[in-house]
């Protein structure tokens, strides 16, 4: 029989190589100094290839985060660190860690509103054409208005009485009121912080007018539906890209967690400048069945320098005026799939159980179409999240919104259930 040399085996075996990591050093004014976020190659298994490389590169993780098949964590290091994870098969990309930001709106430091309780939404006698089971709401804001009628004008929203019941909406942001009067019967629920000392309760107001716009019972698109607050952004109204990831994955793995992801919406009127991984994150979780609204951003330009607004499976909503306009301030390009309300929106505050306030933002035009999200799941049944972003385009009336160039999507959202 014969016999083959030792020295041969290796020969018969397959190479094994590792990429190189994508480590991106570059620095800006946005940047948190020597702060990172790496993801892991696919199938790394977050616990083993964590132990490798902080064992190997002699770092520590601040934080873990695992959304789909998007893994990976957030460290401190300097260029030596960054070095040393350059020989690492485990990490596939490194980028700085950057703020994050709710999208500022114009008046977001006016004072605030106060206003009597409006008459909740009551039957009427539906129209000839209607489904009985319609609700008017009379003397709505003007978004409600304006996504239930196809011409501008109207003042009364008109909505099925399903309103988003049996759904939930994820609302990564400062964290909400939840004893505010627009979330009576428990429909606010603080689901996780991660920002220190701090329950998830909103002390800086943004989440709270979110959350108001999703699903309040007066000023809110899907009324029955239940909001959990995320809180990934400080008092400031700023956050970090790390701290936005963990909120992400928080929500994920909750809605999987109690078997409702097909029912679930993600509403994030935030963003930072672009970032690789994030953008991988958003459409891991899309991919793994959340819907997710994103705000398209309030810079004038294009959505494509910013993250998340120009992660392609994201539902990017840009910002219109109660005059059919882009907003001066809204981002636009290829990446904006929809508009919605935006310009002087009123909703839910902090400060007390009835306070309200009147901003402007595509912060306010993304937690529209999160609530629409959640109303039609209610009404038309459970989708594909790139099924419902589509169906929320097909729903919209199309051309109505001046100076939108050639390249953005001009749709106005609508509900399908006005006039």
């Amino acid at each position: 029989m014969p016999t083959f040399s030792s020295t041969l085996i290796p020969l018969l075996l397959p190479a094994v190589t590792f990429a190189v990591p994508t480590i991106i050093r570059t620095q800006s004014t946005e940047t948190i100094p020597n702060s990172w976020i790496a993801r892991l190659v696919p199938d790394a298994g977050l616990p083993d290839a964590l132990s490798s490389v902080f064992s190997t590169a002699g770092i520590e993780s601040k934080l873990n985060y695992t959304i789909g098949s998007v893994t990976g964590f957030a460290f401190d290091g300097d260029d030596a660190v960054l070095d040393a994870l350059q020989s690492l098969g485990e990490i596939e990309h490194v980028e700085p860690d950057v703020i994050m930001r709710a999208s500022v709106p114009i008046g977001f430091f006016d004072p605030p509103v106060y206003r009597p309780s409006v008459v909740n939404g009551t039957n009427t006698t539906a129209p000839s054409n209607s489904s009985s089971d319609l609700v008017t709401q009379e003397n709505s804001t003007w978004g409600l208005a304006r996504i239930s009628h196809k011409d501008a004008g109207a003042s009364d929203y008109v909505y099925d009485a399903s309103a988003g019941e049996g759904t939930f909406v994820y609302i990564i942001d400062t964290g909400i009121n939840s004893a505010h009067e627009e979330f009576a019967g428990g429909r606010a629920v603080l689901g996780q912080s991660f920002v220190d000392d701090s329950d998830g309760e909103d002390d800086q107001g943004h989440g709270t007018h979110c959350a108001g716009t999703v699903g309040g019972t007066t000023y809110g698109v899907a009324k029955n539906t239940t909001i959990i607050a995320i809180k990934v952004l400080d008092a400031s109204g700023s956050g970090s890209t790390s701290t936005v990831l963990k909120g992400l994955s928080w929500a994920l793995s909750d809605m999987q967690s109690h078997a409702r992801t097909a029912r679930s919406i993600i509403s994030m009127s935030l963003g930072g400048p672009y970032s690789l991984i994030t953008n991988n994150a958003i459409t891991s979780a899309v991919a793994s069945g959340a819907f997710i609204a994103v705000a398209a951003g309030n810079e004038n330009a294009d959505v494509s320098t910013t993250s998340p607004a120009s992660a392609p499976d994201a539902c990017t909503v840009a910002a219109s005026t109660d005059g059919d306009e882009k907003a001066t301030f809204s981002n636009f390009g290829t990446g904006v799939d929809v508009f919605a309300p935006g310009k002087d929106v009123e909703s839910a505050w902090i400060g007390g159980t009835t306070k309200t306030r009147t901003i402007s933002g595509t912060s306010m035009a993304a937690p529209h179409v999160a609530g629409l999200a959640a109303y039609l799941i209610a009404k038309e049944g459970e989708m594909a999240p790139t099924a419902l972003c589509a169906r929320i385009k097909e729903l919209g009336v199309q051309g109505v919104i001046s100076g939108v160039d050639e390249e953005t999507a001009n749709v106005l959202v609508q509900n399908g259930s006005g006039f």
